[in-house]
Order: structure tokens, then C-alpha cells, then sequence
């Protein structure tokens, strides 16, 4: 979707994930090890926007990327375990479809043309 993303974080092993993201500030390190296990999903996702951020402002400044004068990615987020293989299907069927609800988006600028039109422009042929 144009103003927001979907995505499955699959875990595979604590250890594989952990190795990839720098430890957050104020957990205490031992041998240069942190004594957390694995990230926790806000400390992925904080990476992913933080890496995704970065890329686009690298783009705006060196391709030409159209710039955005506002805050790339809301504060927080929603999560939700998925639990059984019968609910993972059901979420992918969710995110592949859910492009096409963009068309019925009140922040479509399409949409956002047609729901402030004037009664007088609504009645017009």
C-alpha cells in the first residue's frame, strides 16, 4: 500500500537474528556479549525503519526521489502472533489482497478529491 506496510517477521532461531542487530542501549553487555537473547519484534522493526529510512534519504539526496516533508513511519505499530498454520494462511491471503483496497483509501488522493466534492459538484453529470 501506497501510505502503509504489512509483513510476516518469521523467527527461525534467536541466535541467527540476534547476531544482526547492534543491542539497545542500556542492556548490559558481558565479554562483549549482551545477556539478552534475541531482539524483541520493536527492537526488528525499529531496525527495519531506521534501515529503510536511511536507504530513502540516501535516495532523495543522490537519485532524485520525490521528498517527504513528514515523518516517514508512525510511532507504534500492531502485532499479533500468529499461532497455527491455518491463521499464517489466512494473514498472507489478507496482505496480497489488501492492495486492492486502496481504491476505497480516504487517504487515496483520488478518493480524497471525489469525498470533498461540493454537493453541487456531486449533482452534476
Amino acid at each position: 500500500m501506497p501510505n502503509h506496510v504489512h509483513g510476516i517477521i518469521v523467527i527461525t532461531s534467536a541466535v541467527a537474528v540476534g547476531a544482526v542487530l547492534v543491542p539497545a542501549h542500556g542492556v548490559p553487555v558481558h565479554n562483549g556479549l549482551t545477556t539478552r537473547v534475541a531482539p524483541t519484534v520493536g527492537d526488528i522493526v525499529g531496525a527495519f525503519t531506521s534501515i529503510t529510512t536511511v536507504m530513502y534519504t540516501r535516495g532523495v539526496k543522490q537519485s532524485g526521489w520525490l521528498s517527504f516533508h513528514s515523518r516517514s513511519w508512525q510511532r507504534n505499530y500492531y502485532e499479533h502472533i500468529i499461532r497455527d498454520d491455518e491463521s499464517l494462511e489466512r494473514i498472507r491471503e489478507y496482505i496480497a489482497n489488501n492492495p486492492l483496497q486502496w481504491t476505497k483509501e480516504h487517504e487515496n488522493p483520488t478518493m480524497i478529491c471525489t469525498t470533498h466534492a461540493s454537493p453541487q459538484q456531486e449533482n452534476q453529470p
